[in-house]
């Protein structure tokens, strides 16, 4: 087990940035886990987890201010150390407008040194351990939840504990290989940021094969079981499964008893809510795709 301070307070959280500050702390292995419309809807920071070569420390997102979050993560002289930190980043801005900046991504320095894989097989690289089993259910775990179970804390911090490893690996092979001049332009160019969401529907199975039409029906479709999903406070998937949203879009019900048909849910609230919603989505697209 590793030891590791938890931070769930300002005050805590100050402390340790002056601490860190007097120390001369520059330089931090970090990773986040979230949650991903699994257990409640839309995307949650719930958790940061640090290394700092020396000391482990977890930071609950949903007990600290984002202006300190802020003061650290856009802090260009504080090294994070990461892997593949483009989603972590993305996460910040979306949800908090924070600009991460200071990233060593060991991803793209590994692509350039020509080393692919994902971080356990980098670790594995580098450590000779064998790459972590389970890390897929681990993901998908309720990082929600309070406290956190100590066996995804374990998990949590075992990616950072390798990190600083991994880098100094990366830092021979990139000299060893002449390339020192290539990774710093990519360290300079800084960690890419989605500042805009696509659009959910876009990514939904089959969506670049339908028809114009069909795309019109997806969209308005998609819009309404997010709505329900968003007042509900529900993945989307637990409103209205994915597979038939698109079929209901690539074959849309004709009359509102044929929709009733295929259209169902335990809770009953929520089915007729539902209903009545997608029932306004097929009528909306249809007129716009009339007056088109």
């Amino acid at each position: 087990m590793y030891e590791y301070t938890l931070i769930k307070s300002d005050q805590q959280l100050q402390q340790y940035l002056q601490l860190w500050n007097k120390e001369d702390i520059t330089s931090f292995a970090i990773d986040f886990e979230g949650e991903f419309n699994l257990h409640i809807y839309g995307e949650h920071l719930c958790l940061i987890q640090m290394f700092d070569s020396r000391a482990f420390y977890l930071i609950d997102p949903l007990s600290v201010s984002v202006s300190l979050l802020k003061e650290f993560f856009e802090d260009e002289h504080i090294e994070k150390i990461m892997f593949d930190a483009s989603s972590d980043a993305s996460l910040l801005y979306k949800n908090y407008k924070i600009l991460m900046k200071g990233v060593y991504d060991v991803h793209l320095i590994a692509k350039c040194a020509g080393i692919e894989g994902n971080l356990s097989s980098l670790i594995a690289r580098v450590t000779g351990q064998e790459a972590v089993k389970g890390k897929k259910s681990n993901q998908r775990a309720n990082w929600l939840k309070r406290p956190i179970g100590e066996k995804l804390v374990e998990y949590a911090l075992g990616d950072v504990a390798h990190l600083f490893a991994v880098k100094e690996y990366l830092v021979k092979e990139i000299a060893g290989q002449n390339k020192e001049v290539e990774a710093q332009k990519i360290i300079d160019g800084g960690v890419k940021v989605r500042k805009h969401s696509v659009p959910g529907w876009t990514k939904l199975p089959g969506y670049r094969k339908m028809n114009r039409d069909q795309k019109i029906y997806l969209r308005w479709l998609f819009e309404s079981r997010d709505m329900l999903a968003q007042e509900k406070n529900l993945p989307p998937y637990r409103i209205l499964d994915k597979r038939l949203l698109t079929d209901l879009a690539k074959n849309p019900p004709i009359s509102p008893e044929e929709l009733f048909e295929k259209v169902t849910h335990p809770n009953r609230s929520i089915e007729s809510t539902l209903r009545s919603l997608l029932v306004v989505a097929l009528e909306g697209a249809k007129k716009e795709i009339s007056q088109r």
